[in-house]
């Protein structure tokens, strides 16, 4: 079960939440484009697994090692369901609006 919720952030939470949010699709994005570059060359199969522990990797390496592990984590996650959710429906992966 999960919980939606609107977010309506005053001022004192938008310096916290906006880097969260840039690091979500930060990783999102490069997640996406990994999964792109491997299915055009026809390499390995990737995983959310996969993508999670090369994520603990870079995180060592980069400036993604200030953000939440758990929110890069999430966006994974969430990339991996989208992918999942194509799959069965056998339709293209429409993106949604992303407000601050």
């Amino acid at each position: 079960m999960s919980i939606r919720e609107r977010l309506y952030p005053g001022e004192q939470e938008l310096p916290v939440l906006a880097p969260h949010c840039s690091d979500a699709r930060y990783v999102w994005n490069l997640a996406l484009e990994q999964r792109n570059l491997r299915r055009r060359e026809r390499s390995q199969k990737i995983t959310y697994n996969t993508q999670a522990h090369e994520l603990a990797e870079a995180r060592k390496e980069t400036c993604l090692k200030e953000g939440s592990s758990a929110i890069q984590q999430q966006a994974l996650r969430d990339l991996n369901q989208a992918f999942q959710n194509w799959w069965k429906s056998g339709r293209p992966l429409e993106p949604g609006p992303l407000r601050l």
